[in-house]
């Protein structure tokens, strides 16, 4: 079987989670014997500095074919882009034949990739990601919803990463989909025992922006904690709200148990977390919620909301969901976690993570899928 995967972008030291979800997955299915050729489409703007340009090459034993120049508008010139990635494509089948799939993933992605459904109808994958398309249609900006349309129409099979955004599809566009979780790389994310016993540490992982509630978390981590020295809070990520948290942190005297750390690799994230004792993230939406998962692959518990991805997988065994933007109940879980540790078995919520979310558990449920278009 030969997949072409269609993606934004592909990882990189620069920018490390830039294409992930894509291309971890495109690792698993080739693991899984698929033959997968990344068809990397980067039309971001020129603030992203990179190279610019065609490439082929091989990263991870996956075929990359990438064109990468800095547009910036490709949400408003659906045409020309087209037209770009349809270059793409005929150049990588020169070099490794026609596909039996196209996998376009997000659905900005899926409207330039739809083109090589109507010109050449091969079967055409969507997974959806966005947060985007993770609320009601009203809320919803115009273009965002002519560009899913124009996705959407040509697809044989979507595949939204949670239920909430799978009901969302279903509800905003009539959009009858499956729902096939993110991959956790679990490879690197897996159990080791913590033996720092000496003090109490939270982790919390995402980009420094408002939907992901980084000013909530300080808020309540200083209601909780104020006058406990003993627990630290250490937060990777960066973003444009970094200043604003570094104030809140600075406004409660709280420098030396907060810190920002800022991007971090795959690496030394996984090292990060192994040191800490618990995850919490306040986010105030999410599609699915990788990186609790990827703590939770750690064997840590997680503090969760419920915005929309978590609560496909978080449970009283491997930690507690509170609601959207409430100080209170997230300081209240943050003592109640730091109290009852105990309780939570890390290897059990690890192995959870491994059989449900791991590389090769995930590619075989998409592969079968892909089996049925096919029959």
């Amino acid at each position: 079987m030969k997949v072409f995967v269609i993606s934004r972008g592909i990882p990189s030291e620069k920018y490390p989670l830039y294409g992930i979800f894509e291309y971890d997955q495109a690792k698993a299915l080739t693991k899984c014997g698929v033959d997968v050729s990344m068809l990397v489409i980067d039309f971001r703007s020129i603030r992203y500095k990179r190279k610019y340009g065609l490439f082929s090459y091989v990263k991870d034993d996956v075929k990359v074919f990438e064109l990468s120049l800095p547009l910036g508008i490709y949400r408003r010139a659906l045409p020309l882009l087209q037209m770009l990635l349809m270059l793409l494509y005929k150049k990588t089948v020169r070099k490794v034949g026609v596909p039996d799939i196209i996998h376009a993933h997000f659905y900005s992605i899926a409207a330039i990739a739809s083109v090589i459904k109507k010109k050449k109808n091969i079967p055409f994958f969507i997974t959806e990601h966005s947060s985007k398309l993770n609320k009601d249609k009203s809320l919803i900006s115009e273009l965002d919803k002519d560009l899913t349309t124009k996705a959407y129409s040509h697809a044989d099979t979507v595949i939204a990463v949670s239920k909430a955004l799978s009901i969302n599809l279903k509800n905003n566009f009539d959009i009858d989909n499956v729902v096939v979780h993110d991959i956790v790389d679990v490879d690197n994310y897996h159990y080791v025992k913590n033996n720092n016993n000496q003090h109490f540490n939270f982790i919390s992982v995402g980009n420094l922006i408002h939907l992901k509630g980084f000013d909530l978390l300080i808020n309540a981590f200083n209601k909780a904690f104020a006058y406990d020295n003993n627990v630290f809070l250490n937060i990777v990520g960066d973003g444009i709200e970094r200043d604003n948290l570094q104030n809140i942190i600075n406004q409660y005297d709280i420098n030396d148990r907060v810190k920002l750390l800022g991007q971090k690799s795959r690496a030394e994230l996984c090292n990060i977390i192994r040191e800490s004792d618990a995850f919490v993230l306040a986010s105030r939406s999410e599609t699915f919620g990788v990186v609790y998962v990827e703590a939770m692959a750690c064997g840590l518990p997680v503090i969760a909301t419920l915005c929309g991805g978590p609560e496909d997988f978080v449970n009283e065994d491997n930690g507690v969901i509170i609601p959207v933007d409430d100080i209170d109940a997230l300081a209240n879980a943050m003592i109640d976690m730091r109290s009852n540790i105990d309780k939570y078995d890390g290897m059990s919520i690890s192995k959870e993570c491994y059989d449900k979310f791991s590389p090769k558990s995930i590619a075989n449920e998409i592969v079968r899928y892909y089996d049925k278009v096919l029959k």
